[in-house]
């Protein structure tokens, strides 16, 4: 039977099973630094970060209300909690894990009508059993999981009754608590929590930009397969073809590697809906971003159909060489704004007269996956300082029109203590068809 599964793939899923992919000496350090107390999350993204588990929400619901949540302890950051539905553990959560390590409290019905009265987890099963045959793998599994909460008094009648005891349960229930959601404060709230409710959707983007073993494993799974992806799609562009064409085999190309597309730019142009044809002469610019397991590879070429024009050439080349005078550079205590003056001086020293955008960004649970600048409620980019253990991009496309096409050059690195080191194969620049 034909696999997208990679040899490592299976310790990946493996190490899942066990943690979740958070820096959890990161995240303390990051919580003392706000002087939370813990954290409450709801939002899908952070509750994989925190558990490496992905609500089913997440995937059918988009944008609703959560109704699993992740807890965790600056004090006891190893040992988290859940906060889920008793169908939604057995149907969901148990599948692929046995874990002793997170404490679990179950609810019965989303909402919060202030009940906070503790109630025994069944002994019945989750779902009818008829004995008319042997339970399956994964039907024993879901009961064991079950059955292991049987008894305890870690039922509650409701989400938002379900929330409070596992914030008491955990010693949240004072201090400064981070929430990602409202949902989570207006529980708080209305449960008279004495101490503060800190928003802390840039607290947890702070708290990713320093990624654990496991997340660089991530990271680099997901970059070797986005680049070979992104590169199969290179090799075989011609002319006539069209953006959505070239779209289309990208998905496919991901796909056979075991990531999932999201998006592919070809030269300069984002649109699904783009029929506009690659023309025989044109230099093109190729960036691809897709992701496995929530993890993202970003990575980006210049193509050569035919014969460039001298312009498009040399735009070429500054971008390569550009990138490659940062990449030289890079190195903890530098700002993104350094990063982007390296890579000006350097193409200018060398006589280059193209315009190149240099723009560095983490990596990670999002292909920009870092805190932002609150203005007026707005996010602006803000100047950050590279820190060891982060993965960075640094976009170097050129901006000139009129050249006769697009260039770009963009590989993903491991910030070092020293310097930096790419997380996926390097390959040529230019990719000539």
């Amino acid at each position: 039977m034909d696999t997208t599964l990679l040899p490592d793939d299976g310790a990946l899923l493996a190490a899942l099973e066990r943690e979740g992919p958070m820096n959890l000496a990161r995240a303390v350090a990051v919580m003392e630094r706000h002087d939370l107390t813990g954290l409450v999350l709801g939002d899908p993204i952070n509750v994989f970060h925190a558990l490496g588990h992905w609500p089913q929400i997440g995937r059918t619901r988009a944008g609703q209300p959560p109704g699993t949540f992740a807890l965790i302890a600056r004090e006891r950051p190893e040992n988290p909690g859940l906060v889920t539905s008793r169908f939604l553990h057995h149907y969901s959560w148990a599948d692929g894990r046995t874990r002793s390590d997170v404490a679990v409290w179950l609810y019965t019905h989303m909402g919060d009508e202030g009940d906070e009265t503790a109630l025994e987890v069944p002994f019945s099963p989750v779902l009818p059993e008829r004995y008319t045959t042997a339970l399956n793998s994964t039907e024993r599994h879901r009961a064991a999981a079950s059955a292991t909460l049987s008894g305890a008094m870690t039922a509650r009648g409701d989400a938002g009754g379900a929330i409070v005891a596992a914030m008491k349960g955990l010693g949240l229930w004072q201090g400064r608590i981070g929430f990602d959601h409202t949902v989570i404060a207006q529980v708080a709230e209305r449960h008279e929590h004495p101490g503060a409710m800190v928003q802390a959707d840039n607290i947890l983007r702070e708290i990713r930009l320093v990624k654990s073993p496991l997340e660089h494993a991530l990271m680099a799974r997901a970059a070797r397969s986005n680049v070979d992806a992104l590169n199969a799609v290179g090799h075989a562009i011609r002319a006539g073809a069209t953006h959505v064409e070239l779209q289309a085999l990208y998905r496919i190309e991901c796909a056979t590697r075991g990531n999932t597309a999201l998006f592919l730019n070809v030269d300069r142009v984002s649109s699904d809906l783009s029929r506009l044809q690659v023309e025989d002469g044109q230099t093109l610019m190729l960036d691809g971003v897709s992701q496995f397991l929530g993890y993202h590879g970003d990575f980006a070429r210049t193509v050569f159909v035919g014969e460039p024009t001298r312009e498009a050439r040399r735009a070429a080349e500054a971008a390569a060489f550009g990138w490659q005078a940062v990449r030289e550079q890079l190195r903890p205590g530098l700002r993104y704004s350094e990063i982007a003056m390296i890579g000006e001086n350097a193409i200018r020293a060398a006589g280059y007269e193209a315009a190149i955008g240099f723009g560095p960004h983490s990596v990670g649970l999002a292909h920009t996956d870092e805190p932002g600048e609150v203005h007026g409620g707005f996010w602006r980019k803000p100047d950050i300082m590279i820190e060891p253990g982060m993965i960075l991009s640094v976009d170097c496309p050129t901006l000139d029109t009129g050249i006769g096409g697009s260039a770009h050059c963009e590989d993903l690195v491991r910030i070092t203590e020293t310097g930096c080191e790419p997380i996926h194969p390097l390959h040529d620049p230019v990719i000539i068809v």
